[in-house]
């Protein structure tokens, strides 16, 4: 059972996760891999298999990425890709 802090240590999103998501939407448009992605880290599925790349956070720790491409909507702008990370648990 979770206490009510770790509830709100594993869900609360904080100044870290955006600087964390800026990090990796910059990363992925340096790899020229998506020209909008968009942040899934709701999205658990997306982690199955292997990553679509890994690389070192400034904290010299390493983050594996998940990519998948989105549904195709109207008014969307081609080039929107969906990403997932997590750190690697050592």
């Amino acid at each position: 059972m979770k206490t009510f802090s770790r509830f709100m240590e594993v869900y609360s999103f904080n100044a870290n996760d955006k600087k964390m998501d800026a990090f990796v939407v910059k990363e992925i448009k340096k790899r020229k891999l998506a020209k909008f992605p968009v942040n899934a880290t709701d999205d658990y599925k997306m982690k199955r298999g292997a990553p679509t790349f890994k690389f070192l956070s400034p904290t010299k720790r390493m983050i594996h990425v998940w990519l998948r491409q989105m549904s195709p909507s109207k008014g969307q702008p081609k080039g929107m890709m969906a990403f997932n990370y997590q750190f690697e648990d050592k």
